[in-house]
C-alpha cells in the first residue's frame, strides 16, 4: 500500500496536468486579444462549446482509468488488451460525432449562446476547426489514462505541457508573422495536440491499441459506466451556466466580479481534481483485490491530502485577494463580488474535497450512476433553486447564491460519504 508521501507524488503530475489542460484555451484568448476584441469574444465562446467537449472526454478517461487499473490488477492480459481497443474505438467514435457537429452546425451553436455579427463569423471558423479536429484532444486523454492506470501520471502532465508550449509557438507564429488571425490560432492548437496526441501513443507499451481496433467490439462496462459520468459531469455543467444566467440578475459590476473571483479560484480546486484522478486508481486496484480495509485508507488519506493542499492554496488566495483583484479592477461593487467568491472557496474547502473523493471512489469501484444523480439534485434543486430562493427572494444577492454552493458540497459529500459506508460495510 502506497504510504501518504507516495500518493502525493503520485497525483502532483495529474494536479500539474489539470492547470495545463486549462492554460490551452486561456492561451489562445491571449493571443487573439491582440487582434481585435471581436476575436477575444469569437474564441471564448467557442471554447465553452470545447470545455463540453473537454467534460465528456474526462468522463470517458476516467472510467478507462477505473476499468483499465482493474484489469491490471486482475492481471488479465487479453482483457487488457481488448478494453485498450474498445476505448480508442470509442473515443474515436464519441469525437467524430462531435466533430460533425461541429462543423455543420457550429454556426448555429455559436449564435444560440450569443455570437452575433463579426464574432458569429469568426467563432464558426475557430469551432469548425478546433471542434472539427476534437479527436486529437479524445485520443490524448485515452491514451494518458492508459499511462495513470500503469502508475505513470507524468508521462501525461509532460504531454500537456508540450501541447501549451507548441501552441503558443504555433499560433504566435501563425498570428503575428503570417497574419492568419483567429484562424492561426485554431491551427496552432490543431498542431500542437496532434503532436502531444503521437508522444503519448509512442509512449505506450502493453496498452498499445492493435491495428484492427476498430473491429473490436465496444466494452459495455466502458458504456455503462461512461454514461452516467458523462451525465455527471454535464450536469455540473449545465448547472453552473445556470446559476452564471442567475449572477448576471444581479447586474454587470457583480457578475463581472464573480466572473474574476472564479478565475483566481480556479487554481484553487487543481488539487482536489488531481487527487480525485489517483483516488480512481488505486481504489479500483484495491476493488479488484477485494481489500475493503486499503480502500478506506486511501479514501481518508486522499481527502486529507487535497484539503489541506487545497487550504494552503485558499488561505494564500484569501490573504492576497487585495492585490489578486487590482490586476482585474478597481471597481468596489466587482471587487466586493470578487472578494464574496474568494472567501465561500475558501469556506468550502473540506466539503468540495469530500465530494471530488467520493464520487472518486464510487467511480473507481464502477458506481458511477449514485455520483450523476446525487449532482445533478445538488446542482438543480440546491445550488440553483436555493440559490435563487436566498439570493433573489431573500435579497442576499451573490452572497445568497454561494451560500447554496457551499450546502450543496455539503450535502453531496455526506450523502455520498453515507452511501460508501453503507457499501463497503456489507
Amino acid at each position: 500500500m502506497k504510504s501518504s508521501r507516495e500518493i502525493v507524488k503520485f497525483a502532483f503530475p495529474a494536479i500539474i496536468e489539470n492547470f495545463l489542460q486549462m492554460l490551452v484555451g486561456l492561451s489562445d484568448t491571449f493571443l487573439v486579444s491582440h487582434i481585435s476584441l471581436s476575436a477575444v469574444a469569437a474564441v471564448s465562446l467557442a471554447n465553452n462549446v470545447i470545455t463540453v467537449y473537454q467534460a465528456i472526454f474526462i468522463a470517458l478517461g476516467t472510467m478507462v482509468s477505473s476499468l483499465f487499473a482493474r484489469k491490471i490488477a486482475e492481471k488479465n492480459t487479453d482483457k487488457v488488451q481488448q478494453l485498450a481497443n474498445s476505448a480508442v474505438k470509442f473515443t474515436v467514435l464519441v469525437s467524430l460525432m462531435m466533430g460533425i457537429l461541429s462543423v455543420t452546425l457550429g454556426r448555429p451553436i455559436a449564435y444560440i449562446i450569443g455570437a452575433r455579427a463579426t464574432v458569429l463569423n469568426l467563432a464558426t471558423v475557430y469551432l469548425a476547426l478546433v471542434g472539427g479536429m476534437i479527436i486529437l484532444l479524445g485520443l490524448m486523454t485515452t491514451f494518458g489514462s492508459f499511462l495513470r492506470a500503469r502508475g505513470n501520471t507524468k508521462t501525461p502532465m509532460w504531454a500537456s505541457f508540450m501541447a501549451n508550449i507548441l501552441n503558443l509557438i504555433f499560433s504566435a507564429t501563425l498570428i503575428f508573422v503570417f497574419h492568419f488571425g483567429v484562424v492561426g490560432a485554431a491551427l496552432g492548437t490543431i498542431v500542437a495536440r496532434l503532436i502531444a496526441s503521437i508522444f503519448l501513443y509512442k509512449k505506450l507499451n502493453t496498452e498499445h491499441p492493435t491495428r484492427h481496433f476498430f473491429r473490436e467490439k465496444l466494452d459495455k462496462e466502458l458504456i455503462n459506466l461512461t454514461i452516467p459520468a458523462t451525465g455527471e459531469r454535464l450536469s455540473m455543467r449545465i448547472g453552473d451556466l445556470l446559476v452564471m444566467a442567475l449572477v448576471i440578475s444581479f447586474g454587470s459590476r457583480v457578475f463581472a466580479g464573480n466572473a474574476i473571483g472564479e478565475s483566481i479560484t480556479q487554481f484553487n480546486y487543481m488539487p482536489a481534481f488531481g487527487m480525485a484522478t489517483v483516488t480512481v486508481i488505486l481504489v479500483a486496484q484495491e476493488f479488484a483485490q477485494e481489500n475493503i480495509n486499503n480502500i478506506k485508507q486511501y479514501i481518508r488519506r486522499t481527502y486529507w491530502l487535497s484539503s489541506i493542499m487545497m487550504l494552503i492554496i485558499g488561505l494564500f488566495l484569501f490573504a492576497s485577494s487585495h492585490w489578486l483583484n487590482a490586476l482585474f479592477t478597481t471597481e468596489k461593487i466587482a471587487t466586493q463580488s470578487s472578494d464574496t467568491v474568494i472567501l465561500f472557496s475558501l469556506l468550502a474547502t473540506f466539503f468540495v474535497t469530500g465530494t471530488t473523493t467520493y464520487t472518486a471512489a464510487f467511480q473507481g469501484i464502477g458506481n458511477a450512476k449514485l455520483p450523476f444523480y446525487t449532482t445533478t439534485i445538488g446542482m438543480f434543486a440546491i445550488r440553483l433553486i436555493l440559490g435563487s430562493f436566498l439570493g433573489i427572494f431573500l435579497h442576499l444577492g451573490l452572497v445568497g447564491v454561494w451560500i447554496a454552493v457551499v450546502l450543496d458540497n455539503l450535502f453531496r459529500f455526506i450523502f455520498l460519504k453515507i452511501k460508501f459506508y453503507q457499501l463497503t460495510k456489507k
